[in-house]
């Protein structure tokens, strides 16, 4: 077994299986709610501390003793912040397997639970192909907004509320059909798992 790694994606080889996994397999435009402001580990950190708020009065109401309260409210903010972190707003990911001795390609997505979601004949995919695509400001008066809060707050946010260009790594089937596979903004790291998956599959 050999593994691949980059920034974004793990591309893992099994025999005469090519596992492929990312969290990067979506080209949407970014909420307003910048991942510098508004990110999984700030959400978790909201949801434990509110779990941690109601055990803390549950146990006020029925027990005078501080210390106790306190050491309640501690132990369920630091055991349910990693709880949150890694079960509930972790990362979705993508993972395709491209199996050449069953001759088929399964594309699944995993949050909580794994979900496969197609199966697809390797002998289908005409070839593989990277698609740039730019992103633009779809609420300027939004990015406007946001970043008028944080420079009031001394907050400086790279990149924010700019244009951003993508590189789509793309299955392209017979059938005139496509399926995205990779999405990131590293153009080189798109490129190798682009090698890498046609040398796999002895496409030219």
């Amino acid at each position: 077994m050999s593994v691949a790694a980059n920034k974004n994606y793990t591309a893992r080889k099994e025999e005469e299986k090519l596992i492929f996994t990312t969290e990067a397999y979506r080209a949407e435009p970014d909420s307003v709610l910048h991942s510098g402001i508004y990110n999984r580990e700030f959400t978790s950190v909201l949801a434990a501390a509110t779990v941690a708020g109601m055990l803390y009065v549950i146990a006020a109401m029925n027990t005078g003793n501080t210390l106790l309260r306190s050491l309640v409210f501690l132990s369920s903010f630091a055991g349910g912040f990693p709880f949150f972190r890694k079960f509930v707003f972790k990362e979705s990911l993508m993972e395709v397997v491209f199996d050449t001795t069953a001759g088929e390609a399964k594309i699944s997505a995993a949050w909580i639970t794994k979900r496969l979601k197609e199966t697809i004949a390797i002998s289908s995919i005409r070839e593989i192909v990277i698609e740039t695509r730019k992103q633009g400001v779809e609420n300027p008066d939004a990015v406007k907004f946001v970043e008028k809060i944080s420079l009031q707050h001394g907050t400086v946010i790279p990149g924010f509320g700019k244009e951003k260009v993508f590189f789509l790594l793309k299955l392209c089937l017979k059938d005139g059909s496509e399926r995205t596979i990779y999405s990131d903004s590293t153009m080189q790291d798109v490129i190798s798992a682009h090698d890498e998956i046609k040398e796999f599959l002895g496409l030219v």
